[in-house]
């Protein structure tokens, strides 16, 4: 099934096109869907002899030259996609009467549709998760590798195929309609009005920021049945007010089943914020607040982002005597082009592909070299300015190792990392591009994250590691805490505790150490109480007499004896 409106099968009026071949290349099997950008046909590339999902373009565009010419570019540039959980987009076809776009079909359902199948109508975060982090993945790469923003996210256009993996439909086509397709109350049809943030609403130029607010309004369907606003006034309901809590809105409409973590509701509250500010700045902004672990990037993505970035730079080396500097810099392209891959990469190369069928590539770049004398003004021009990462974590102490490129794996690698040190700490001087960061923490599980880093930029990034919240207290007061060896200071206290069961000790001069074993969660404050106390401690606390030795016994004796003590009487028996 390919089905951007969650409806299966055939859609009436379908008969009479089944079998008829368009474009002298396409055969119409069955409707999978309709849709504002038309409907949508299971259809045979007799040329190609593959099965694809074949979208007309409504008759108002065909009719239009401006509008069909501008489907036909935001098309052709969504042929730049190449990405495991993107649907392709082979083609765009057209004729004097009609127009069509040829796409990947991906035989599966929708979420709109599987959610729809579900006994409380809504997923569970665990179901969810591994889809959303494909999701990010698929739009992390769309956005910083291709510059493309999919402007029509929502569970009918993220389909899960037979293989049970993400694939995100219509990429880039929805940008494309513009004000030249509106409803019938005049608003833009560039994506679904539950869907949309104030700024697309508005008409403003789709940004990635727009992406970020579809995803949390679709999340947010998806655990709790319904989208953020869904009655009366939507638009006004985007542009002024605030949805309530998903626990709330499960709680009204009598859904149960496993909680949704805070940190999920705080990370779907910051998508759905009316200023594109205060939301997640990029996909692997909100995975990380997801806590979804970093994304993986495929080689051919890789590829397209050195040389886009070998492109952007020659463009930028338009100056008085561009032209040796521009040579100068696409023979350095080049030869920089074949020269970065390591042995590492080429072994990948030769070896078996990965389960998904994609060489997974560990990129690698090194830190910008000192300028050489020979360097023309074009080439200094060229150099992109460097930016500063300013580094903070939750809890703070933790030291941290940054490595350029991604690196796949939660563990570092064995190589010395581009700088490493202790949070808070400022990076300055790198360039631009994709960083990976790890970081440790006594007491902690070991963490990473992933971040992009533009020109010039001074990025603020802070990581929180996955925790949950104690409040700790002690009887007396001031008994120092410890998690292990580290100190957490004194009693009465609240900290943060990694996740988990956690064996926490108190000490303090007036009384015995005494631990305890706490289970730390995400969504609740444990409460820890250690009574230090010496008259409190239990038997088992009191210290036992040392047993009485033959001496001891005899000198008893003697005692009794002479002081005229009348010897115990002896119980008769039976």
């Amino acid at each position: 099934m390919h089905d951007e409106s969650g409806l299966n099968g055939e859609v009436d009026g379908g008969q009479t096109m089944r079998g008829k071949r368009l474009f002298q290349r396409f055969t119409l099997q069955k409707v999978l869907g309709r849709g504002g950008m038309g409907d949508v046909w299971l259809a045979r590339d007799d040329r190609l002899e593959r099965l694809v999902a074949l979208k007309l373009v409504p008759e108002a565009v065909c009719l239009d030259p401006v509008a069909q010419d501008e489907v036909r570019r935001a098309t052709r540039k969504s042929l730049l996609l190449t990405h495991p959980n993107i649907g392709r987009i082979f083609d765009f076809v057209e004729d004097e009467r009609s127009a069509a776009i040829a796409m990947e079909y991906v035989d599966g359902s929708t979420l709109s549709a599987l959610r729809a199948e579900k006994r409380a109508k809504c997923f569970a975060v665990s179901e969810l998760a591994p889809w959303v982090a494909s999701l990010c993945d698929a739009l992390a790469y769309a956005h910083d590798s291709a510059g493309i923003v999919h402007c029509d996210l929502r569970p009918a256009n993220l389909m899960v195929n037979k293989g049970f993996e993400l694939k995100v439909i219509d990429f880039g086509i929805a940008g494309s309609r513009c004000d030249f397709l509106s409803d019938e109350n005049g608003q833009p049809s560039r994506g679904a009005l539950n869907y949309m943030s104030p700024q697309q609403l508005r008409g403003d130029e789709p940004v990635a920021t727009d992406d970020i607010y579809a995803v949390g309004a679709t999340l947010y369907e998806l655990l709790s049945s319904k989208p953020p606003f869904f009655g009366g006034d939507i638009a006004a309901q985007v542009r002024d007010e605030t949805p309530p809590w998903v626990a709330e809105r499960r709680e009204k409409l009598g859904i149960a089943g496993e909680a949704v973590p805070k940190h999920w509701e705080d990370a779907i509250a910051a998508c759905l914020a009316k200023n594109p500010a205060d939301r997640p700045q990029s996909p692997v902004d909100l995975a990380r607040r997801l806590r979804l672990g970093g994304t993986i990037r495929l080689t051919a993505a890789t590829q397209e982002s050195k040389m886009r970035a070998l492109l952007q730079a020659l463009a930028r080396a338009r100056v008085i005597g561009a032209a040796a500097g521009a040579v100068a810099l696409i023979a350095a392209g080049v030869i920089a082009f074949r020269s970065s891959r390591t042995a590492a990469e080429i072994k990948q190369a030769a070896n078996p592909l990965t389960p998904q069928g994609f060489a997974i590539e560990v990129l690698r770049s090194d830190p910008p070299s000192a300028v050489s004398p020979n360097e023309t003004t074009a080439e200094l021009r060229a150099r992109p300015k460097p930016g500063t990462v300013r580094l903070t974590t939750a809890p703070s102490g933790a030291s941290f190792a940054i490595y350029p490129g991604l690196v796949v794996g939660k563990i570092a690698p064995g190589t010395p990392p581009l700088q490493e040190g202790v949070a808070p700490e400022s990076i300055g001087d790198l360039p631009p591009g994709r960083y990976t960061l790890f970081f440790r923490n006594e007491g902690w599980p070991d963490e990473r994250a992933e971040i992009s880093l533009e020109p010039g930029e001074n990025l603020p990034v802070d990581y929180t590691f996955p925790h949950g919240c104690a409040n700790i207290t002690s009887n007396p007061d001031g008994a120092e805490i410890f998690l292990g060896a580290r100190s957490l200071g004194h009693a009465p206290l609240t900290v943060d505790l990694p996740i988990g069961q956690q064996q926490i000790t108190a000490r303090h001069p007036d009384g015995p150490e005494r631990d305890q074993t706490v289970t730390i969660e995400s969504d609740a404050t444990a409460a820890v109480a250690f009574d230090l106390r010496a008259s409190s401690s239990s038997s088992s606390h009191r210290r036992r007499r040392p047993p009485e030795s033959a001496f001891d016994k005899f000198s008893r004796t003697l005692k009794k004896v002479f002081s005229g003590e009348p010897p115990p009487k002896k119980r008769k028996k039976g």
